[in-house]
């Protein structure tokens, strides 16, 4: 699945990271995020099956972490998860050699995808895949980096809307153009103050996350 592009606009407070924080609150208790189990289900099979690697390269990992199992409980490292982990691939193989590779992954994925309680473990489960939403920006940052959102400098609101005090009507024109998104690489986020006659009345964030 590619990346996704999202904006999101939320309560102005004078703390941008509650406001943050809030957001991400709603966004989870709406259920407005994307779990692995719901790529694959609106995924054709024709198109799965396509994907699948080859049995063999799976069987040869299966083989390798089997290996490294063995030699880390013999230098006294406890592997009760790692070979859990392990197991659990030894019987997709099962699954995949018996019904094929498009149902042993649905199977799997059906299995193991018991709804998260909290966005932490939201995020574990979603692990490199991304929630493809505002749930993978988690703080504030002056600087842009990977899992955080920053705020556009005056000079870049001046280009985008000739204003540092732009509208929604401005930003979602902005935003139906592509230039908002033009300011977001993979895994973080830009915000603004949204105004109405001065005031500030919201923050919007805009970004791209998720694989």
């Amino acid at each position: 699945m590619a990346a996704s592009g999202w904006l999101y606009y939320c309560t102005y407070t004078d703390d941008v990271n509650i406001s943050l924080q809030q957001l991400r609150q709603t966004v989870f208790d709406r259920r407005e995020f994307t779990l692995p189990g719901d790529v694959i289900d609106g995924t054709d099979a024709a198109t799965l099956a396509k994907s699948a690697p080859p049995t063999s390269d799976l069987q040869k990992l299966l083989k390798i972490s089997q290996e490294l199992d063995q030699a880390l409980k013999g230098l006294g490292f406890d592997t009760a998860d790692s070979e859990q982990q392990t197991r659990d691939v030894g019987r997709l193989l099962e699954q995949v050699d018996k019904k094929g590779f498009v149902f042993a992954a649905r199977e799997a994925l059906e299995s193991s995808s018991t709804p998260p309680a909290t966005i932490d473990e939201l995020i574990a489960q979603c692990a490199e895949a991304g929630t493809h939403s505002i749930l993978d920006i988690q703080q504030i940052s002056p600087t842009p980096q990977s899992g955080a959102a920053t705020a556009l400098s005056d000079d870049q609101l001046q280009t985008l809307f000739g204003t540092i005090q732009p509208t929604r009507d401005m930003i979602q024109s902005a935003e139906q153009s592509g230039k908002l998104h033009t300011h977001c690489e993979r895994w973080r986020a830009v915000f603004l103050t949204v105004y109405e006659a001065g005031q500030p009345v919201e923050y919007v964030f805009v970004g791209v996350s998720g694989d």
